[in-house]
C-alpha cells in the first residue's frame, strides 16, 4: 500500500547554507558594506568641511605709530615799547642867543617847519635856559636842544596875517543836526558851547587839542567835540607860509523848525 517509505524520501535542506539564509546573509553584507562606505564618505566629508572652515588669516602686526612732530611754538609777542617820558618842564627865565663863530655868506629863508620864536623868551630876565612861561621848579634847557611841547609854535589868531577859513561848513552843520542829543532836541532845548582847538598847517583840527571852555548844557559837550574833529580849514598863514593857530569860537545848538 505504501510504495515509498518515509525514510526513503529526500531530506529537505534546512542547514545554515540554505538558500534563504544565503539571501539574508547577502542582504546583511550589502547593508554592512554600504554602511561602512557611507560612514567612510561621511567622515571624509566632515574632514574636508573641517579643513574648509579652518582658514588661516595672516594678521599684520600693527606698527607703533610714529610720534607726531611737535608744532613749533608761536613766537611770543614782543614786549610793549616803553612810552617816551615827557620832557621835564623848563624853568622860568630867559634864553640866550649865541652868534655864529663865522657869519654865513647868505641868510637862508625861514623854513615852514621851524618853530616860531617867542620874543618873551629872550627878555634877559631870570636864569638862562628858561622861558617866559616856565615854572619855578623847572630845569634850565636850551630851546634849540629840548623837545618842544605840542602847543609851542602855535599862533594866536591876533598874530597871523591870514585867518583860517572853514571849507566844509555845510558838513559841519549836518554833523550837529545828526548828533543833537535826542532828549534836548525833543524838549526844544537849545544851547551854546565855547570850544578852543588848534588848526594845523594842513587845515586839519588837532583832535587832542579840543577843549570845552564853557557850555550851557553838558550833554552838548561830546557832540560838539565830535563835530569839531571833522572840521577842515584853509590854514592860517604868516609871511605866506601855513602855521598852526589857536581857534576859539562858540558852537550854537538850535532846534530846526
Amino acid at each position: 500500500m505504501f510504495n515509498k517509505l518515509v525514510a526513503s524520501e529526500g531530506r529537505k535542506n534546512t542547514g545554515f547554507w540554505s538558500p534563504k539564509n544565503m539571501v539574508i546573509s547577502g542582504i546583511l553584507h550589502l547593508v554592512l558594506v554600504g554602511g561602512l562606505l557611507a560612514a567612510g564618505v561621511s567622515a571624509e566629508q566632515r574632514r574636508q568641511k573641517s579643513e574648509e572652515l579652518v582658514d588661516f588669516v595672516e594678521v599684520e602686526e600693527e606698527k607703533p605709530k610714529e610720534p607726531e612732530p611737535e608744532k613749533p611754538k608761536e613766537p611770543e609777542p614782543p614786549p610793549p615799547e616803553p612810552e617816551p617820558e615827557a620832557p621835564p618842564p623848563v624853568i622860568k627865565g630867559t634864553q640866550t642867543l649865541l652868534p655864529p663863530e663865522e657869519p654865513p655868506p647868505t641868510i637862508a629863508p625861514p623854513s615852514a617847519n621851524e618853530q616860531a620864536v617867542n620874543e618873551e623868551d629872550f627878555s634877559g630876565q631870570g636864569p638862562e635856559g628858561g622861558v617866559a612861561k616856565g615854572v619855578e621848579s623847572g630845569v634850565a634847557q636850551s630851546t634849540v636842544e629840548r623837545e618842544a611841547p605840542a602847543d609851542e609854535g602855535t599862533y594866536e589868531l591876533s598874530a597871523v596875517e591870514e585867518l583860517p577859513r572853514p571849507t566844509n561848513g555845510a558838513d559841519f552843520q549836518r554833523q550837529l543836526a545828526r548828533n543833537y542829543p535826542p532828549l534836548l532836541r525833543d524838549a526844544g532845548v537849545t544851547g551854546t558851547v565855547q570850544v578852543r582847538f588848534r588848526v594845523l598847517e594842513d587845515g586839519r583840527v588837532d583832535a587832542e587839542s579840543i577843549q570845552i571852555t564853557s557850555s550851557t548844557h553838558e550833554q552838548f559837550n561830546d557832540p560838539t567835540s565830535r563835530a569839531v574833529r571833522a572840521l577842515r580849514f584853509r590854514p592860517a598863514k604868516v609871511n605866506g607860509r601855513p602855521v598852526k593857530v589857536w581857534v576859539e569860537q562858540p558852537i550854537q545848538w538850535t532846534v530846526s523848525r
